[in-house]
């Protein structure tokens, strides 16, 4: 990859964690290295890492504490706080990293007490941080072991020869680094980062930095190298070793789920004292997190999503190995057989060596998420990505399509982003293997088929043509479509046609054949999408998340079966409702009868609810509250198609089935089939009035 284009690829950090399954063999640093290398540009040249853990072949009872330190001051005063404060005996290993570089990473085993040893460290690092970053104890585990730099992943691994050692593990943790909120230069603030057993590589940006810092200050950590990465280990392992939490209860803590799904909402939730006590531990912003520890009889690998699902985050099995990743890519690079879907907002992703996926991060993952496996065709015109950049695959397309051709094949693809972007009218591009982020973004016309999966963004601003995806797709497909179709047989991430569109007679369409998270038509202002569920169509179960149409000024959603009105939209917080319903209550507005039947509704209080239960001047008062920039006047209906519907979906919808060659009495049986129907209400009645004077 050339200079030019990595700078051009600057995005978020890469995560990634490898677990494997008990009687597999360990994983090799070189395997490792390999997939997190595939979101090299995720990173930067300022900073990455890994974390190894194992559970066997490590000596009982030895912590092994590594360190970097600038200079000899600096490590004999370590030697001393380890040696005052933690006890026991300490056997000095020496330096593993040699060179030029400003900190270099000692090491030594040390036999201690547990609690010892934990204020030892948090004193070290307090009084090196403290006289002008001198150094940092960065890994103080029996069972986990830190490697991290400043550099791209490749050149950590170098710094301390994991591929030429063959460094195996039963688990590894991986980092490409895009700094945000602290510096580069050291490697005091790459990751891993590491407290205990714990270690954690993440990705986002954590708003609650400053909540979060002053809930370990109280409980006694005093030292922070003031990066909000770092935080989330420290808190993992207080919930954990120190308020004996499980780990279930401290990563639902963590991701900060909405409250009306939080408290009591099933046996792993946090009851309420524990809802009160631990909020200071809540995560807020965009994050998505890796996390892996060891009790010394099992090993664990842990992934959060945030409860708005703002970085990505995908999980995955084979018959050997679990995988956590920021992009489908990395699994890929290591396993063609792999089962591949996203962790939900809000999701919990848990896995162990010994007992397998615990928790699966979402619902219904056999049913909705698909695995495609397809050969290229040898002959015609055929490019082989695998030794090649997304730059020169567009390059060799192009000057296909210009010399004449009307049909191109790419093999090999993995994670190969803005493929496909202006393909020319009446021409095709078949893209086998994973297809990166950014897929014809900007098409016009041509015809792109996907024969695997897709990542993040396809069909941004794309206004004509069509994008078959044979199976997944990602967050934010179809953002600011305003031309054309695209059809997913398999499943889509958050926030799916994202601020659609159309002009005059250009309706595009998104048709869905699994399901669809959070987020669905958020800002939509025109054309169709559709949610289908063809493989769960006797599956009593919703087919998309929650804040459907949130924002929504135009365009139609179509959902197969029941969507509960409390997805729809983003209604005010319940308490909010209640405080005025109180207050009409108070004024004699309405009565206790109505307040009473209103506060004991599931779920959000909904327009509807308080339409079909107050009279005029109370539900003009409060509509207030629910008349927003998230929160439009939506007309719901759960119905058949009528003529309308059918006149507007039949072509479109034919032309999915015929593309995945689906059964003509599955077409039939959809078709037939009940589903929600969303619009504004101003469309709504619009369209209502242009039939009547149609009729008439």
């Amino acid at each position: 990859m050339s200079q030019l284009e990595e700078l051009r690829s600057i995005s978020g950090c890469g995560i990634l964690g490898m677990l494997r399954k008990a009687g597999a063999a360990r994983i090799r640093a070189e395997e490792a290295l390999c997939s997190i290398e595939c979101v090299r540009y995720r990173g930067s040249k300022y900073g990455a890492g890994f974390a190894a853990y194992k559970v066997e072949g490590v000596s009982e009872g030895l912590f092994k504490v590594k360190a970097f330190v600038r200079g000899e001051d600096a490590l004999l005063h370590l030697k001393k706080i380890l040696s005052e404060y933690a006890g026991g005996e300490i056997f000095e290993l020496g330096f593993e990293t040699q060179g030029e570089t400003q900190f270099l990473s000692w090491t030594a085993s040390v036999q201690a007490p547990v609690h010892s040893l934990r204020r030892a460290v948090d004193k070290a690092n307090y009084d090196l941080i403290s006289s002008g970053i001198k150094g940092r104890i960065y890994s103080w585990g029996r069972y986990v072991e830190v490697f991290k730099g400043v550099g791209y992943p490749a050149d950590v691994a170098r710094l301390y020869g994991l591929v030429e050692r063959d460094a195996q593990a039963d688990m590894w943790i991986a980092h490409t680094r895009q700094p945000t909120n602290s510096p580069g230069i050291y490697p005091i603030w790459s990751h891993p980062f590491s407290s205990y057993e714990w270690a954690i590589a993440h990705n986002g940006d954590i708003s609650s930095f400053g909540a979060n810092m002053e809930f370990m200050r109280y409980r006694g950590v005093s030292s922070f190298v003031g990066t909000d990465s770092e935080l989330i280990v420290h808190i993992l392992d207080y919930l954990t070793s120190i308020a004996g939490l499980p780990v279930e209860k401290a990563s639902l803590a963590l991701v900060n789920p909405f409250e009306n799904t939080l408290v009591g909402a099933e046996h792993s939730a946090l009851g309420l004292g524990e809802y009160i006590e631990f909020r200071g531990a809540w995560l807020d912003g965009p994050f998505s997190v890796v996390a892996g520890y060891c009790d010394g009889e099992d090993v664990y690998m842990l992934a959060l999503a945030d409860r708005s699902k703002f970085r990505p985050l995908v999980v995955g099995e084979d018959g050997a190995r679990i995988y956590v990743a920021s992009e489908e890519a990395e699994i890929r690079a290591l396993s063609e057989d792999a089962d591949v879907w996203p962790v939900k907002p809000g999701g919990v992703f848990l896995a162990s060596m010994k007992r397998g996926i615990i928790l699966r991060g979402r619902e219904h993952v056999q049913v909705f998420y698909r695995k495609v496996r397809t050969s290229p065709p040898s002959r015609g015109l055929v490019i082989d990505a695998s030794a090649r950049s997304y730059s020169q695959i567009n390059r060799l397309v192009r000057e296909y399509f210009q010399s004449g051709a009307r049909e191109v094949t790419v093999k090999n693809v993995n994670g190969h982003r803005y493929l496909g972007i202006n393909v020319p009218p009446g021409c095709r591009l078949n893209i086998y293997g994973t297809a990166g982020n950014c897929l014809a973004n900007f098409n016009k016309g041509g015809e792109i088929i996907v024969y695997g999966s897709a990542q993040d963004d396809v069909g941004d601003a794309m206004y004509g043509g069509r994008v078959v995806i044979h199976g997944d797709a990602r967050d934010v497909i179809a953002q600011a479509l305003q031309g054309g179709e695209i059809f997913v047989r398999g499943s889509v991430g958050n926030r799916a046609g994202i601020q659609m569109r159309e002009f005059r007679d250009s309706t595009p369409f998104l048709i869905i054949g699994g399901r669809a998270d959070d987020y669905l038509g958020e800002y939509m202002a025109g054309g169709v999408a559709m949610v289908l569920g063809i493989d769960a169509l006797d599956l009593d179960e919703c087919l998309v998340g929650k804040y459907v149409a949130t924002g929504m000024v135009g365009g139609r959603i179509y959902v197969r079966g029941r969507v509960e009105r409390w997805r729809i939209g983003l209604p005010p917080p319940k308490l909010d409702v209640l405080r005025y319903l109180k207050g009409l209550y108070l004024e004699g507005l309405i009565d206790y009868y109505t307040l009473n039947k209103l506060g004991s509704t599931k779920g959000e209080i909904t327009l509807d609810d308080i339409r079909a239960n107050l009279s005029s001047e109370p539900l003009r008062r409060i509509s207030k509250l629910f008349t927003s920039k998230y929160h439009k006047d939506l007309k719901v209906e759960e119905r058949r198609l009528g003529d309308w519907d059918l006149k507007l979906v039949t072509g479109p919808l034919r032309r999915f089935f015929t593309e995945f060659g689906l059964d003509q009495r599955l077409y039939q049986r959809i078709l037939e089939s009940k589903f929600t129907i969303i619009e504004t209400a101003q469309a709504a009645a619009k369209r209502e009035q242009n039939v009547e004077a149609e009729e008439g």
